[in-house]
Order: C-alpha cells, then sequence, then structure tokens
C-alpha cells in the first residue's frame, strides 16, 4: 500500500471515528463519489476536504445524512406498534404520563405513527408525550413541515388512517393533530445531551440505526437507550439492527415480528412469558372498544411455491432471508414478475444492499418503462447517495409518466 493510499485511509478512519460510523460505510462507491463533488463544490481537494470533516462537526454530520439510508414509512413493522398499542392501553390503570423518544427518527415517520396509534387507542392527550430526535436538520426540518415524502405511505398503513395523511403534490400532509403530539428535536443522539430524563420512557424507538455506527457508538447509544427505559419499558429496535449490541443491556421479547427489548432485569414469571407467546397480533382499530379475546397465534405455513404475498409477508415479519430466497425463486421462475422484483428491490434496500436494489429496479423498468413505484424508488435512492443529476433524470421519467397516463400512478 502506498504512503498515499495509507493516508487517505488514516484520515476515513479519523472521520469515521468522529462521527461515530462504520468505517465501512465511508468506503462506499457512492460515498466516495459524494465526498468528491462536495470537495469540488467547496472548491477543495479530497485531503483538504478531508480535513474539513475533521475540523467541523456540522460537516461530518452532512457526511452522516449522506450515509443513512432516510427512507421510512407509515406502520412499518406493524406487529411493534401492536404492542405499542398494548402497552399504552395498559398505562390507562395510572395516571402517568405514556412517554415515547423515538431515536434516529429520520421525516417522522415512525413518530407520526405513534402518533395515530395512541390517538386511535383512546389515549387522553394530556397524558401523551412523543418526543422525536434525529441530528439531521434536514431530516427535522422535513418533520416540523408535516409533509412526508412519497414513499411514506404504503400498503399497510390501516384503513381509517387514509384521513390523516393526505395526499400533497408529490407528498403526504400529516394530519395537524397528529403533527401537535410530537416534539422534535435535533440532536446527536449518540453525543449530545438528551431533553428525556433517566428511567422515564414507556417506549424507546431506535430502528435501524445501529446498521451505521462502528461498534463503540452502537455500545453507547444502545446504553443510552436502556437508560430512558422505564423498569417495565421496552425498547423497538429493527430487524437489521445487531443484537450483540442490544443483548448487552437488554433481552429480546419473543414476539414475532416486534423486534423489541426489555430490561434484563424485568424477566417477569414463566407463565407472563407463555401468556406474551402465545398473544396473536391484531389490527388497529380508528376507536376504543372492547377488545377481542385472545386466540393463540400459530405460525403461517408458507406455500411450498412462493408467491408475492407470502415473500411480502415474510419481509414484514422480519424474515428478511427466507424472503428474499423465496423471492428470487419466484423471478427465475417468472423473470417479468414486476410485483415481486419491486418487493426485492426493497428487501435489498432495507437490508443496505443498494447496488443489488437498482438492479432490480433497472430490471423492472426494462419490463415497464413507466412503472412509478420504481421510478420513485429510483429517485429516493439517487437522492440518498447525492446524484442529484440522476434524481433529476428519474423524476423528469416520472413526470412523462403521469403526463402521460392523465396524472394517474401505476
Amino acid at each position: 500500500m502506498t504512503t498515499l493510499v495509507m493516508e487517505h485511509t488514516d484520515q476515513l478512519r479519523r472521520i469515521a471515528d468522529l462521527a461515530g460510523l462504520d468505517f465501512g460505510l465511508l468506503e462506499q462507491p457512492a460515498i466516495q463519489r459524494w465526498i468528491d463533488r462536495r470537495a469540488s463544490v467547496l472548491d477543495l481537494t479530497v485531503s483538504g476536504y478531508h480535513q474539513r470533516l475533521v475540523s467541523l462537526e456540522s460537516e461530518r454530520r452532512l457526511l452522516s445524512e449522506q450515509i443513512a439510508v432516510p427512507e421510512s414509512w407509515i406502520n412499518r413493522y406493524p406487529a411493534s406498534f401492536e404492542l405499542l398499542r398494548e402497552r399504552a392501553t395498559e398505562s390507562l390503570r395510572g395516571n402517568e404520563r405514556f412517554r415515547v423518544v423515538s431515536l434516529g427518527c429520520a421525516a417522522g415517520q415512525e413518530p407520526f405513527t405513534v402518533a395515530a396509534v395512541l390517538a386511535d387507542a383512546g389515549i387522553p392527550r394530556h397524558r401523551i408525550e412523543i418526543v422525536a430526535m434525529d441530528r439531521s436538520r434536514s431530516a427535522i426540518d422535513a418533520a416540523r413541515s408535516g409533509l412526508l415524502p412519497s414513499m411514506a405511505i404504503r400498503d399497510d398503513v390501516p384503513t381509517p388512517w387514509r384521513t390523516r395523511f393526505q395526499s400533497e403534490g408529490r407528498g403526504w400532509r400529516v394530519d395537524p393533530e397528529l403533527q401537535a403530539m410530537v416534539e422534535f428535536v435535533e440532536a446527536d443522539i449518540v453525543t449530545d445531551p438528551l431533553p428525556v430524563a433517566a428511567a422515564s420512557c414507556d417506549v424507546v424507538l431506535c430502528r435501524n440505526v445501529l446498521i451505521y455506527l462502528a461498534a463503540p457508538a452502537r455500545r453507547r447509544l444502545c446504553a443510552r437507550a436502556a437508560e430512558l427505559m422505564k423498569p417495565d419499558g421496552i425498547l423497538l429496535a429493527g430487524h437489521a439492527d445487531p443484537p450483540a449490541d442490544l443483548g448487552n443491556v437488554l433481552e429480546p421479547i419473543d414476539l414475532p415480528g416486534v423486534f423489541a427489548w426489555r430490561a434484563i432485569s424485568e424477566r417477569g414469571s414463566d407463565r407472563r412469558m407463555a401468556d406474551a407467546a402465545a398473544r396473536p397480533v391484531r389490527p388497529f382499530s380508528s376507536t376504543p372498544g372492547p377488545r377481542p379475546v385472545p386466540r393463540i397465534a400459530r405460525p403461517v405455513r408458507e406455500p411450498d411455491s412462493p408467491t408475492a404475498a407470502s415473500v411480502r409477508r415474510l419481509a414484514d415479519e422480519g424474515r428478511v432471508e427466507e424472503a428474499r430466497i423465496a423471492g428470487e425463486a419466484l423471478i427465475e421462475r417468472d423473470p417479468d414478475d414486476l410485483e415481486t422484483r419491486l418487493l426485492l428491490a426493497s428487501i435489498e434496500r432495507d437490508d443496505g444492499r443498494i447496488d443489488s436494489a437498482r438492479e432490480h429496479l433497472r430490471r423492472l423498468l426494462y419490463l415497464s418503462p413507466d412503472h412509478s413505484a420504481a421510478l420513485l424508488a429510483m429517485v429516493s435512492i439517487a437522492e440518498a447517495e447525492g446524484d442529484l443529476a440522476a434524481a433529476a433524470r428519474h423524476r423528469r421519467r416520472l413526470d412523462r409518466a403521469d403526463e402521460d397516463s392523465g396524472g394517474a400512478s401505476s
């Protein structure tokens, strides 16, 4: 390895350490291209821009925004929100506030889902406190605007919520009632003081955040999340978050598709664990009322021949590798299956396999050049990578497709 390459690598390692990021993410070609473009805009050499990253936290935050995939959507991982609703309903027996904190809230999809769940559960407004934090200023500004991006609403949004998220332009306008329920705070959730007292939170959400962090930052964030939780509080994580880091301070709650953790000290009785494991996931109700009699949930047997529906179900349950294998089997059988192509693209992107996601989208657009969902996904990927020219190119294609179809979406 040449001295120049070693110096370049050492600079990147120092930047990663300062930003708390996984060093490998800075070596991705898309991030290297973004660094090159940013250095050019600032009329700096790449080495000069590296020095700027070392000296300015604001610049490191900008870099972090390019690395983290900002995509999320309303009601992502529905089983997690069902568990949150049950916890909130149980809290009605007391008089304390029900406090929820979202660490790494992106543009607000997650905390607005929390607000919708609690509003529909009939929890009195004066007893709800939702605090959402992200170190990205642009993400916090977007969240405070109450206008969600186009891909924030997908098929699994409960029907009663359709009135809470209204189409506006290419995005979705959040109901003012839900906006008023959430406090958004710009903060580095790993290093900044957090505006929430220790041991005060019923639910902490930190989903698909740990995957971007270096090991020391992951451990610190897990410890901070655990400190925020009440003794009987829960943490909702993401399917891709490293369980080894969470397991140092928390223990998993064994329920399908919830990705939930609790304080190790809160073990409860064997009977309580058995009851929890038997609890089925129920759909949200728009109004509070008598709760259905619980029935023991039996695992769904996947069909011998996978279908797009079974691939989606596996992905929703967090069985990502099984979903990928089933989807690839479908594609091998029918390469022109557009629905499965789109599902695989979403699975791959959520799992950080951006190049694979992009390849599925390219094949889909070859088969269906005006497929609006695929074009929107390509726009989102390009914007996340800082490739604004490609994003604009895909948007123009999307505009033409909308014009040709009279404004309808495919």
